[in-house]
């Protein structure tokens, strides 16, 4: 895993992701939804696609003004990521968070899986880390 710290923009995956958007705000729907087909064809979520997942799931609470967990780039152009973002988007990154944390425990993430191998600690922060950002996903979209 290409991971050197437990916050969510602290991995490779997630800097990708980050690249992408800051080049073309739009990408973040397009990334979710790149998510959301390699899930759904191997319902399996690779730790790339994982840690992606809950970085756009960061960017769209920051987009919304939401205090999030870690500040993200200042190249995002947040207003026009916002734009982007729909109740139904929305939704479909909060179920896929759900997965990336295995909240089911169906053992179907491969970020959770070598986040549980990592030091305990680490383990306990990365995702506390990821339920306060599904946490604040679910308030937002509730008042969406």
């Amino acid at each position: 895993m290409g991971a050197w710290e437990t916050g969510v923009f602290d991995n490779d995956g997630a800097g990708d992701f980050l690249i992408i958007v800051e080049r073309d705000y739009s990408a973040i729907v397009n990334q979710i939804e790149y998510v959301e087909t390699t899930w759904s064809e191997d319902e399996y979520m690779e730790v790339d696609e994982g840690s992606c997942i809950l970085a756009a799931g960061e960017l769209i609470l920051e987009a919304y003004g939401v205090h999030p967990v870690q500040r993200l780039s200042e190249k995002v152009d947040l207003t026009a990521v916002k734009s982007q973002i729909t109740l139904e988007l929305l939704q479909k990154v909060i179920g896929l968070i759900q997965i990336a944390l295995n909240m089911d425990n169906s053992d179907r993430s491969e970020v959770y899986e070598l986040w549980a191998e990592a030091d305990p600690e680490d383990f306990a922060k990365w995702k506390q880390t990821g339920q306060a950002i599904l946490h604040q996903l679910e308030q937002l979209s509730v008042g969406a």
